[in-house]
């Protein structure tokens, strides 16, 4: 009976934060708990995995850490999907000067026709908004914790608060 309360107390922190994506409209497309585990690629990839089947070819997805996770996507399960669908991994351009210069030219963001002036930092401009949820949630069961970070995001979507 003990270690069933002390699992169920501890259990509340399973979920130690969100992985998400959002386009360059700053609407939320996937958002995937982070269960104990940390930031690992297996939250990319599954992120990579829904958009490839939503949207298809000549997908691009920035990520701070964009060169490094275009290695570990060529080489996981969803690797040939990905080169068959054109998928292309880039760099945020905060991250991006911090790299070589070749990758720079591959990868950064002001160097892709069509992206235009977009930084891709949409995940942290949603993070730095949404901040002020995160004292409202912290002690919340599983279920408030995810409804009440739905419902935010839902708003957000629906009126770019």
């Amino acid at each position: 009976m003990k270690d069933k309360k002390t699992k169920k107390m501890w259990g509340v922190f399973d979920e130690s934060g969100i992985f998400m994506v959002v386009c360059h409209h700053r609407f939320s497309l996937v958002i995937a708990d982070i269960v104990q585990s940390g930031e690992q690629a297996k939250y990319p990839l599954a992120v990579v995995s829904k958009l490839l089947d939503a949207f298809g070819k000549d997908l691009g997805s920035g990520y701070n850490i964009g060169c490094r996770f275009k290695t570990t996507l060529s080489r996981s399960v969803l690797g040939h999907r990905a080169h068959e669908l054109n998928h292309t991994s880039l760099v945020s351009v905060f991250h991006g000067h911090a790299h070589q210069h070749l990758c720079q030219l591959d990868r950064l963001a002001t160097y892709v026709d069509g992206l235009g002036l977009e930084d891709l930092k949409g995940c942290e401009w949603t993070f730095s908004k949404s901040n002020a949820l995160a004292s409202s949630v912290r002690y919340a069961s599983i279920f408030d914790w995810c409804q009440a970070i739905t419902n935010y995001f839902q708003h957000n979507n629906d009126y770019e608060i």
